[in-house]
C-alpha cells in the first residue's frame, strides 16, 4: 500500500488548487497539515510489515502488580542459569522495575531477526534496549533499576535463555504495576502508561495477580489495557498463590465477571506451595523439577475448567498446564490474530488520523479562505461604501479611474442644455481621447476659478467629508483591527503588509478597466439637467457643467497630491455633485432609478475586481460564483458581487493552500484497506 500512500501523480490523494494547480501525495499532504499524524501512520505500517517474521516468533507479555509471581512464572520457562538472573521475592527490593525482554538464545543467531524484534521493542518504549548482564547479581541490580532512577523505566533490558529454545516464543516480564514513587523508580501512572506502549510489541497477556487480590481494581485495569490495545489476541489470567480455602471451582466463581467481561481466553492458578493443606491441589508433574537450589521452587499452574470433576485433585493431562501453553498456541492461528490486530491498527491511522485529518484540514482551508475574503471585503467596503447612521450600507462608492471620469464628463457635457454651457467652449475636442490624468485634470479645470472649486472638492474627499482616499497605509490600518498578521502566509510585519497593499492597488489602478454603461448613463443624466432650474445661480460665478468639470478634475487630482501611484479617491457621483455645491444635482442623481442602477452595478464591479487583486496579493484564494458567492447588502438590497473581470495573477510569495481529497484515491484506498 505504500506506493499508493506516496503516489504524487496518477494516484495521488490530493488536489491542489491553489495558489498553483497540482497534485499531492497522502504522505506529503498529512506531513504538511498533521506531522504526527504522518508518523502514527508510518509507525503503523513498519509495525504490520515487520509482523509476518515477528508472528513466528511470538512475544508474550506477563504483567501484573508487586509479589503477584510475574517474574516466577517467567522462570519456569527458563533453564537454571536463566532462573539465577531472575530477581524473585516478596519485597520492594526483589520488585521487578525494568522491562525485560526474555528471548530463545537462538534467536540471537539470525541477525535481520534480532534486528527486528530489538527494534520492535526499542520503537515500542521510546529507547534503545540494553542486554541483561550474564551475572546474577547485576541482572538483580538492573531488574531492581537499583541506580537507573525513573528515566531508566523506559530503558528495557533484553535477555536471552537456551530453555526458550523448544518454547520458540519471547517472555516480556513487566515491571510491577503497584510501586510507590517514593523510591524514585517511576509512579504507578508512569508504569501503566509504558505498559501500554510495551502492549504494540506482544503477541499476548498474561496477567498475573496474587489469589488475594483478585477483587483489587487494579486488575481489572490491567484487563482493560490488554482488551483495549491488542483486540483479538490472546489473554490469560494467571492466579498465584491460591489458598486451599479457595478450591479451583470456587476459583472460577469468583473470577467468572472478570473473565467474561474482558474475553480473557483461559483461567490459570497455581496453588501457594508454601501451605501444606494445598499439596492436593498442585498438579504432578512426571519430570522431576530441575532446580537451582532446593528452595528453588516454582509455582505450578493449570487451566481451571468450569467442571469441577476436571479441576484438581483430580489428575491433569500435561495440556492443561500453563507450561504447555507455547506449545499449544497454533503459530497460524497466532499469527493471523496478530496481523488483524495491528492491521486494524493501520485501518485507524490510515483513515481516522490519516484521511480525516486530511479531510478536516482541507475543509478547515477552505473555511479559513472563505473568513479570510470575509474580513479583506470588510476592509475595503472602509472605502467602497457610504454608510448610513448605524453603520448600514446606503451605496457603494466609485474609484474615480480616467475611463469613469471621462465617460461622466461626456455624458454631462453631451446632456447639458444651453444655460449650463454659457462660458464654455465645447466641441469635437471634448470628444477625442484625452492625455493622462494631468492633462485631463487641465482640461477639466481650464480657469483659474474652476480650479480653486476643484481644489475645495478635493479637500472634502481627502478628509472625508465625503468620499475617501485609499492609500497602502489606510488599507493596513483598515486590515489590522480584524485580521491577525498571523493569519495571512508570508506576512510577518506591518511594512511586509503595506507592501503587498501597495502592490494591490497599483495592480487595480492598472487593471480595472469597469466602465459605466453608455446608455443608461445618458438617460440619467439627462434626467439630472431636467431637473436643474434654468435659473440656477452659482455664488463662484461658474455655469454648473463647469462646476461638474471641476468636480470630477477634482477627484482626479488627488492621486496626483500623492505621487500618481499607490493612490485611489473613491466618490459616489451624488458625493461628488454635492461637494461641488450642486444639491439639485446631487439629489435627482441620487433619486433617480437608472442613475442608481448604473452606477451601482459598476461600483460593485469594481468592488470584486479589487478584492480579487487584494486576494491575489496576499496569498489568499478567489471565489467563484457557483460554488461560494459573495453577497452585500446596499439600500437594504442584497446583492451578489459580480465574478472579477480582472485575471487572476496568484502571489509568488506564501499562500494560502486550497486542495482537496480526491475520489479516485478514496477508492482505491477503500480497496486496498476497506474502512469499517
Amino acid at each position: 500500500m505504500l506506493p499508493l500512500l506516496e503516489d504524487d501523480d496518477r494516484r495521488a490523494a490530493v488536489e491542489r488548487e491553489f495558489p498553483e494547480p497540482g497534485r499531492e501525495s497522502f504522505f506529503s499532504a498529512l506531513r504538511r497539515t498533521a506531522p504526527e499524524a504522518a508518523e502514527s501512520v508510518l509507525s503503523a505500517g513498519r509495525q504490520l510489515h515487520a509482523a509476518a517474521p515477528l508472528a513466528k516468533h511470538p512475544t508474550v507479555a506477563v504483567a501484573g502488580m508487586l509479589n503477584s509471581g510475574k517474574t516466577s512464572l517467567v522462570a519456569t520457562f527458563l533453564s537454571p542459569a536463566g532462573r539465577r538472573r531472575t530477581l524473585r521475592g516478596e519485597s520492594n527490593k526483589q520488585g521487578t522495575h525494568r522491562f525485560v525482554l526474555w528471548l530463545p538464545s537462538r534467536w540471537q543467531e539470525d541477525a535481520e531477526l534480532w534486528g527486528l524484534l530489538v527494534q520492535r521493542i526499542g520503537d515500542a518504549l521510546g529507547h534503545a534496549p540494553e542486554m541483561l548482564s550474564e551475572d546474577p547479581q547485576t541482572a538483580h541490580d538492573q531488574y531492581n533499576n537499583q541506580s537507573g532512577g525513573e528515566g531508566a523505566l523506559a530503558i528495557p533490558l533484553v535477555a536471552t535463555d537456551p530453555g526458550l529454545d523448544a518454547v520458540g516464543m519471547g517472555l516480556l516480564d513487566c515491571p510491577d504495576i503497584v510501586s510507590d514513587a517514593a523510591f524514585g523508580r517511576g509512579s504507578p501512572e508512569i508504569r501503566r502508561d509504558l505498559l501500554r506502549r510495551a502492549a504494540k510489541l506482544c503477541s499476548g497477556f498474561i496477567i498475573v495477580t496474587g489469589g488475594e487480590a483478585i477483587r483489587d481494581a487494579t486488575l481489572g485495569d490491567l484487563l482493560r489495557i490488554a482488551t483495549e490495545l491488542m483486540p483479538g489476541v490472546h489473554r490469560l489470567l494467571a492466579v498465584n498463590k491460591v489458598r486451599p480455602r479457595q478450591t479451583p471451582d470456587q476459583l472460577w466463581e469468583n473470577t467468572r465477571s472478570l473473565v467474561e467481561h474482558h474475553r480473557v481466553d483461559a483461567l490459570y492458578a497455581a496453588y501457594d506451595y508454601e501451605v501444606p493443606a494445598a499439596e492436593p491441589f498442585i498438579p504432578k508433574t512426571a519430570e522431576p523439577e530441575e532446580r537451582v537450589d532446593d528452595d528453588d521452587r516454582l509455582p505450578k499452574f493449570f487451566r481451571v475448567s468450569e467442571d469441577p470433576d476436571d479441576n484438581p485433585p483430580a489428575t491433569l493431562s500435561a495440556d492443561r498446564l500453563l507450561a504447555s501453553l507455547p506449545a499449544s498456541l497454533d503459530r497460524t492461528e497466532l499469527f493471523e490474530q496478530v496481523r488483524l490486530a495491528l492491521e486494524e491498527g493501520l485501518r485507524k491511522a490510515v483513515w481516522d488520523e490519516g484521511i480525516d485529518r486530511l479531510a478536516a484540514a482541507a475543509e478547515e482551508a477552505t473555511k479559513e479562505a472563505q473568513r479570510m475574503r470575509h474580513d479583506l471585503l470588510l476592509s475595503a467596503l472602509d472605502f467602497f461604501a457610504r454608510r448610513e447612521p448605524g453603520g448600514k450600507i446606503s451605496e457603494l462608492r466609485l474609484h474615480q479611474s480616467e475611463r469613469i471620469v471621462r465617460q461622466l464628463t461626456q455624458a454631462f457635457a453631451d446632456a447639458a442644455p444651453w444655460y449650463a454651457r454659457f462660458g464654455m467652449q465645447l466641441n469635437s475636442r471634448l470628444r477625442k481621447l484625452w492625455g493622462g490624468a494631468g492633462d485631463l485634470v487641465e482640461r477639466l479645470t481650464p480657469s483659474q476659478m474652476a480650479s480653486s472649486a476643484a481644489n475645495s472638492i478635493k479637500e472634502k474627499i481627502k478628509v472625508g467629508k465625503q468620499g475617501s482616499v485609499l492609500t497602502p497605509e489606510r488599507l493596513r490600518d483598515a486590515i489590522m483591527p480584524r485580521v491577525d498578521l498571523s493569519r495571512l502566509p508570508g506576512i510577518d510585519s506591518e511594512e511586509t503588509l503595506i507592501h503587498r497593499g501597495s502592490r494591490a492597488i497599483e495592480r487595480f489602478d492598472d487593471e480595472d478597466f469597469t466602465s459605466l454603461d453608455p446608455h443608461r448613463l445618458q438617460l440619467a443624466v439627462g434626467e439630472v439637467w431636467r431637473q436643474m432650474p434654468v435659473t440656477k445661480k452659482l455664488k463662484a460665478g461658474l455655469t454648473p457643467l463647469a462646476v461638474v468639470f471641476a468636480a470630477f478634475g477634482a477627484a482626479l487630482m488627488i492621486p496626483l497630491d500623492f505621487g500618481g501611484t499607490g493612490v485611489i479617491a473613491f466618490a459616489s457621483i451624488k458625493e461628488l455633485l454635492f461637494a461641488a455645491g450642486l444639491s439639485v444635482a446631487g439629489a435627482a442623481w441620487g433619486g433617480g432609478l437608472t442613475s442608481g442602477d448604473v452606477e451601482q452595478q459598476a461600483a460593485r464591479q469594481q468592488l470584486s475586481n479589487f478584492l480579487a487583486v487584494l486576494c491575489d496579493a496576499l496569498g489568499v484564494p478567489r471565489w467563484t460564483n457557483e460554488g461560494t458567492p459573495i453577497t452585500i447588502e446596499v439600500a437594504g438590497r442584497k446583492l451578489q458581487l459580480p465574478e472579477p473581470t480582472i485575471a487572476p495573477r496568484p502571489s509568488a510569495d506564501a499562500a494560502l493552500v486550497q486542495w482537496h481529497l480526491r475520489d479516485e484515491f478514496i477508492r482505491e484506498l477503500q480497496q486496498q484497506l476497506p474502512r469499517r
